[in-house]
């Protein structure tokens, strides 16, 4: 049975993905949400939303990024237009076509952090990232072993 948090994580989502919702966004999903208590949503930027969720669990962290929600907008597409995942993949894949500077950024982290962003599910706005945990920066180990 889901609880109050997981519901609204659900209410969340299909009010972003709605097709006659005025702001469609794209859900990039980092970590899947298990045993959620709480769910905070942050605004990064214009367009980009941050939740985060406290699980229970003890095989995850206390408080962990569940994903981003990206405007559609930010990608410089319209939702009418987009015919296939495809056109979106090749967006999420080479970020330096992207004008809006946060989201740029956003996807470069995708791809540096986590091997970068592959579909999830069905639907072309579902998207995961590659890896859940963040690679290790080599140098950052080595700043710390001296």
């Amino acid at each position: 049975m889901a609880n109050d948090a997981e519901k609204e994580l659900k209410k969340l989502i299909k009010a972003k993905t709605n097709k006659k919702s005025d702001q469609i966004c794209i859900v990039v999903k980092i970590r899947d949400a298990v045993d959620i208590v709480d769910l905070q949503i942050k605004e990064e930027a214009e367009g980009i939303f941050k939740v985060r969720v406290h699980s229970t669990n003890e095989k995850y962290p206390k408080w962990y990024t569940y994903g981003y929600f990206i405007d559609v907008k930010n990608l410089r597409l319209n939702y009418s237009d987009i015919k296939n995942r495809k056109q979106i993949q090749d967006i999420l894949s080479n970020p330096n076509f992207v004008v809006h500077k946060p989201t740029k950024q956003l996807l470069d982290r995708f791809e540096k952090d986590f091997g970068g962003v592959i579909p999830d599910g069905m639907g072309k706005l579902f998207w995961r990232t590659e890896r859940f945990k963040k690679k290790k920066d080599p140098f950052k180990v080595k700043m710390k072993a001296m």
